[in-house]
């Protein structure tokens, strides 16, 4: 099973900084998630990204970003190739030593929970200087010179802040974020990584409640407000990105495929499957020839 959690040891290297060339890079970028934020930075060409089952089209000077948890795959929009710089960052080390701003990770929970968008054109990009902060945090993670940690710390401070001020001018609301982070947010947090491993189970909500020691409401609840999306949608968008790739990359027939991700049946797995895709199975399969 090639599971989608993408692991990183985010409390010994809490930042990094890549440059992507889909031409010299293994491209197209299969689904995963991770715990940390990423973002990206379009320096040439296009490509489309697909993030918790949404398709965006990504243009020369765009940047887009990933929250925690983000189900998330890249693929080619044409015969070229593209590139782009990439950031990945634990938003919780971003932290200021201020009665007045709530945890910049607080902030960005807010705005994902009110579906604040993701992806900025080449406009905001220039007016606000974004690329340069992706240009600063990957000189100073390759030369790792006198304080170069307060300096991506720093750079990612200010980049987060254009984006919350952005936000803000769009309505995103966050005059009510708190810093407190209840032990039951905690238990989300660590539940993403345990579905992923046993997605293959049928694992039932309940279950997930009770091992978070939740009841199931609250469980739903919480889950949701979290991460934008209820438990029961989480599971399927993660055992339906990894039936595409069974589909593209493997020879395992649909009954095959339906009982490794633990779906009821056939018939269950292409009516899941059609849902979230629009297409069936079948026609994922047909494309490979």
């Amino acid at each position: 099973m090639n599971y989608l959690y993408e692991y990183s040891d985010i409390l010994n290297e809490p930042y990094e900084a890549f440059e992507f060339d889909t031409a010299a890079n293994e491209f197209p970028v299969r689904s995963h998630f991770h715990r940390y934020v990423e973002m990206l930075c379009m320096t040439e060409g296009s490509m489309f990204v697909s993030v918790n089952e949404k398709e965006y089209f990504v243009d020369e000077g765009d940047v887009m970003l990933f929250f925690g948890g983000d189900v998330h795959a890249m693929y080619a929009s044409s015969m070229r190739s593209a590139r782009f710089m990439g950031i990945k960052f634990d938003a919780n080390r971003l932290t200021v030593n201020s009665s007045y701003t709530p945890r910049l990770s607080t902030m960005l929970a807010a705005a994902r929970g009110q579906g604040a968008r993701i992806i900025f054109g080449p406009d905001e990009n220039v007016r606000y200087g974004i690329e340069k902060y992706f240009s600063s945090c990957a000189a100073e993670l390759k030369g790792r010179g006198l304080g170069y940690d307060v300096k991506v710390h720093a750079d990612l401070c200010r980049l987060l802040v254009c984006l919350l001020r952005i936000w803000q001018a769009e309505g995103i609301d966050f005059s009510d974020v708190s810093d407190y982070i209840s032990a039951d947010e905690l238990s989300l947090q660590n539940i993403l990584e345990y579905i992923d491993l046993h997605v293959d189970e049928n694992l039932k909500v309940a279950e997930l409640a009770k091992r978070c020691g939740m009841s199931y409401s609250h469980f739903a609840k919480s889950f949701r407000e979290l991460y934008g999306r209820s438990c029961k949608e989480h599971l399927e968008i993660l055992r339906i990105d990894k039936a595409v790739e069974m589909l593209k990359f493997t020879e395992y027939s649909l009954n095959a495929i339906s009982s490794e991700l633990g779906f009821a049946d056939c018939s269950h797995f292409i009516r899941v499957f059609r849902k979230h895709k629009g297409v069936t199975p079948g026609s994922i399969r047909q494309e490979r020839t």
